[in-house]
């Protein structure tokens, strides 16, 4: 997610013609003024029932989740007309307010998010509240899709290739590109070789762009950034943002992929139902299919081929955990079976993203009028209709020319909100001498994303009782190398805005109150202000990785659990290793490949 640092109330989903202007004004005004008080949950408590389970009969496949990857999944594989099956998502429905790109910020703070903090830190978020950032978790159809920035970033070729590398056949970049195009209707001009056009998934160009934006690429040309296509041949340049957008609404996997497959008899989606369990078979080690609860009562249903997890990084290891498949000494001591001993939970990887970069200038820019932004919504463009501008990629010290740094640029927005420091959960010092002395009218800023650090997090149980949050511990720069590379992406900032386009508006740097003690932009200084001032980018992978070893993974390369049969995990908890950019593209070509590697398996070409 990226995080601009004004967000405008003045940012507007054209449904129908007849949802008017006023609509909007009054859906937008409701639901931000709720997002400024909106509690978040600390349990899953509104599942909590005694009653023993009910039967909810017998499908062929059952899906854990209807977010990015659930939602391709059920689409993809009720085309098989003799199939039925089962998708389960513990949340509710989309609706007109998160269609609205513009509007994200405000969905942290709603029934669409799990809640999820983490644990406190050591190494990081030590300018949070408690020190603890926030995890952010989608939880409707569509999941963190749902709810995202949005942006449509691929990764770097190498990332894929090291898949393979780690020992995943199929997972090269030459044999996954097929599966990101197939999925996309991209509007993106040129580079036919690299986008679809024919898929469910609409990519575009927000439109139109403020004035700065020009100044961000002559400036990145200075120090030698071209301008290029991020999800092309090459990925080491800047670029206007490309989103998951159609005629400027968001396009979530649960819009683009499961709106018309909801219409198929094949098909049944539960809306409100928690998977509390998958229930395995101690004897046969077989996935014989699951429990879930909903608000009034539980119940078992059956699975005659196969269970799919698709619950995401965090949701499904805390699942798996619960039905006895994790490390075993953690389960032993919460008192759960061990029915299969892996690393379940463990490796969790992160983008930390450091938001300490914004600068004064003498651009002015204009609040747009409530009237005119909705109207230009409505017609599928204006400010409601991105998150970011532009995005830059960074090689640093990689020799193979994949990217270590993503930035991204935000021009001024003309008005700020409260939410910014809900969002962040800043503490006092940094919402009273940092936020509240920024200008929405004339600040730019830039958030710096680390793509590939070596510290490792973990997804642990609270306790063996599924209404409980999992523990969720970035562990982001436990690992010094880590904030080195930050460092480096940080002097290429400003750098950056020392060039001749960002001086002609005088840009300069705002400074934060934090790590006085240390000599201003010395490296002490910087690798200070990262562990305060940088938060997850809300891309959790790796917890249920992907790999040759029961010793070191959880599932092969298709996806199947070591040594339990009928059981697949399929979301970013596989990723063996992190990507060059935010992970929802990719997780959608992960379930578009594993749906046809199914197909396959079971005779269906």
């Amino acid at each position: 997610m990226f995080l601009l640092l004004y967000i405008t109330l003045f940012f507007v989903r054209v449904v129908t013609p007849s949802l008017t202007t006023d609509y909007y004004q009054t859906l937008i005004s409701e639901r931000t003024t709720q997002a400024q008080v909106y509690e978040l949950p600390e349990t899953n408590s509104e599942f909590a029932t005694s009653d023993e389970p009910t039967d909810f009969g017998s499908y062929d496949f059952i899906i854990a989740g209807a977010g990015s990857a659930g939602s391709v999944l059920a689409s993809r594989l009720s085309e098989i007309d003799d199939w039925r099956i089962l998708l389960l998502e513990a949340g509710g429905e989309e609706d007109d307010f998160n269609a609205i790109p513009g509007m994200f910020p405000y969905l942290q703070f709603s029934e669409m998010n799990w809640g999820y903090y983490t644990t406190p830190q050591a190494n990081c978020c030590l300018g949070m509240r408690d020190y603890k950032c926030m995890a952010p978790r989608g939880k409707s159809i569509g999941g963190s899709s749902a709810i995202n920035a949005v942006l449509y970033v691929r990764g770097n070729a190498e990332d894929y290739d090291k898949w393979v590398q780690l020992g995943n056949p199929g997972w090269s970049y030459e044999e996954v590109l097929p599966y990101f195009m197939k999925s996309e209707n991209s509007q993106i001009r040129g580079n036919g070789g690299y986008h679809g056009k024919g898929g469910f998934w609409g990519v575009e160009h927000a439109t139109p762009y403020s004035d700065l934006f020009d100044v961000f690429v002559e400036a990145n040309d200075a120090l030698n950034q071209s301008n290029i296509d991020y999800n092309g041949a090459g990925q080491i340049g800047v670029s206007k943002t490309q989103l998951s957008i159609k005629h400027g609404k968001r396009q979530s996997a649960g819009t683009a992929f499961l709106d018309n497959a909801r219409k198929r008899s094949n098909l049944e989606v539960v809306t409100g139902a928690l998977v509390t369990r998958v229930n395995i078979n101690e004897e046969t080690k077989r996935a014989e299919g699951v429990e879930f609860a909903t608000k009034e009562q539980k119940f078992r249903v059956s699975a005659t081929k196969e269970v799919l997890v698709a619950a995401g990084a965090i949701n499904t290891p805390q699942l798996l955990m619960l039905s006895g498949v994790g490390p075993a000494k953690h389960l032993q001591e919460l008192g759960i079976n061990v029915i299969a001993e892996l690393p379940v939970g463990q490796n969790l990887m992160e983008h930390p993203q450091f938001l300490g970069l914004t600068f004064h200038t003498n651009y002015s820019a204009q609040g747009s009028n409530f009237d005119d932004t909705i109207e230009q919504y409505l017609q599928g463009s204006g400010p409601l209709t991105s998150t970011a501008e532009a995005l830059g990629f960074l090689h640093g010290d990689s020799i193979d020319g994949t990217p270590t740094i993503m930035y991204a640029f935000s021009p001024p927005s003309g008005s700020s909100s409260p939410i910014v420091a809900r969002m962040y959960n800043y503490n006092d010092n940094l919402i009273e001498n940092y936020l509240n002395t920024l200008n929405p009218s004339s600040d730019v800023s830039f958030s710096l994303i680390l793509l590939h650090q070596k510290s490792r997090g973990s997804v642990t149980l609270k306790s063996s009782n599924p209404i409980d949050f999992p523990n969720v511990d970035l562990n982001m720069f436990e690992e010094e190398e880590d904030v080195d590379d930050f460092v480096k992406g940080i002097d290429f900032v400003l750098d950056l805005v020392q060039t001749d386009p960002f001086q002609r508006i005088n840009a300069t740097f705002v400074d934060i109150p934090v790590c006085g003690e240390f000599e201003k932009f010395s490296r002490e200084f910087w690798g200070c202000a990262v562990r305060h001032m940088s938060m997850t980018l809300y891309h959790p992978c790796g917890t249920t990785a992907m790999g040759l070893s029961e010793e070191n993974s959880v599932v092969d390369s298709s996806l199947k659990v070591h040594g339990i049969a009928s059981l697949r995990v399929v979301d970013a908890g596989i990723f063996p290793s992190t990507i060059s950019g935010p992970t929802n593209a990719a997780v959608i070509m992960v379930a578009e490949k594993i749906a046809d590697v199914i197909k396959n398996e079971y005779g269906f070409k």
